[in-house]
């Protein structure tokens, strides 16, 4: 009854961070791990720090990425690839673990031996552990799809402990998507009904650096990022309609599809909007009165006229979803008790 758990890591010129990362690994209550990570073609000196730790402990298992494309996503699948445990964590080189966090983890799941996931608590962080005291996120009694669409999703990557053969059978991640891969993965994984267990209950046992300079925080509305969104988007709402739930949560694909569309219009990418408006579902979610009133949004945008409140206003009294910022209350998620790294 010892799982092995396989730490899973992409790498990307992270040598100034990732010697917190290693030792937060490295102090596990829980021996039973193997760190597997996969180099995207880092520059600077990290994959030397690797191959000394895994000459210093055959539990840390280093690869290069040798197969395109590019991508934390695709190091990911290949790590897993590569791996031999029981369960996965997913773990970037920035974030750190608590030391309590693989033997909690294991735990649960162990009491919960039908879930394919489980969810817990985690912490955000700027400069040390619990400096924010900041929980990245609380369980709230809304559907947990529904959140995820309106942009409230109760975890990331890192939040969930995996049984690694349940994993690949719902698909991995998806190595094409620049941005939204978490949203992508946890919507996709719900839509095809895998069972999972919350543990919001326990002890936050990670710790999520707060940081501008992320990979996924650079060019938040580049062209390539805003195609990874409506790519996103496209395929949920073709699993969903496939499965017969779409109209369960019609509602929380209209957020997501209006959000989406006004921020593609207020970022100067208007082009975009005619191929996020031929997206198939889309007779599913809107009237053609309300369609016909976001062609008239995209067409004043392209014009640079979005900027006057009257068409602001007839869009929200149309579309009231429109109004919506996408911003997420942080009420209620302070923590006061102190966590060890």
């Amino acid at each position: 009854m010892n799982p092995v758990v396989s730490i899973i890591t992409p790498s990307f010129n992270r040598a100034d961070l990732v010697a917190e990362t290693a030792d937060s690994i490295f102090r596990q209550t829980y021996p039973h791990w193997e760190w597997v990570v996969v180099d995207d073609g880092s520059s600077d000196n990290s994959a030397e720090l690797f191959e000394n730790w895994s000459r210093i402990d055959s539990r840390v298992r280093f690869f290069h990425r040798d197969r395109n494309p590019k991508g934390a996503c695709a190091c990911r699948n290949l790590a897993i690839e590569k791996s031999t445990g029981d369960y996965l964590i997913f773990l970037d080189t920035d974030d750190l673990l608590a030391t309590f966090c693989l033997e909690q983890r294991v735990g649960a799941m162990l009491q919960h031996p039908n879930a394919d996931f489980m969810i817990f608590p985690m912490l955000m962080f700027k400069k040390k552990p619990d400096d924010l005291k900041l929980l990245w996120n609380i369980d709230k009694p809304i559907n947990d799809i529904d959140r995820l669409l309106w942009g409230d999703a109760v975890c990331q990557g890192t939040g969930t402990l995996w049984k690694k053969n349940r994993f690949v059978e719902l698909g991995g991640w998806d190595e094409n998507l620049l941005l939204w891969q978490d949203v992508e993965l946890h919507l996709r994984v719900l839509g095809m009904n895998s069972t999972y267990h919350k543990a919001m209950h326990l002890s936050p046992d990670v710790f999520i650096r707060i940081s501008e300079e992320s990979l996924s925080r650079t060019g938040f509305n580049r062209p390539e990022k805003l195609r990874s969104r409506m790519a996103v988007l496209a395929q949920l709402l073709a699993l969903y309609a496939g499965t017969g739930k779409l109209e369960q949560h019609r509602t929380g694909f209209r957020h997501m599809f209006t959000h989406l569309f006004l921020t593609i219009c207020r970022s100067g990418q208007v082009r975009f909007t005619n191929e996020l408006l031929q997206v198939p579902e889309i007779t599913h979610l809107f009237s053609l009165v309300e369609i016909r009133h976001l062609k008239r949004y995209a067409r004043a945008a392209s014009y640079k006229l979005t900027r006057f409140s009257w068409l602001e206003k007839q869009l929200h009294r149309a579309m009231p979803q429109a109004k919506y910022s996408g911003e997420i209350t942080l009420t209620n998620q302070h923590y006061t008790k102190e966590v060890s790294c």
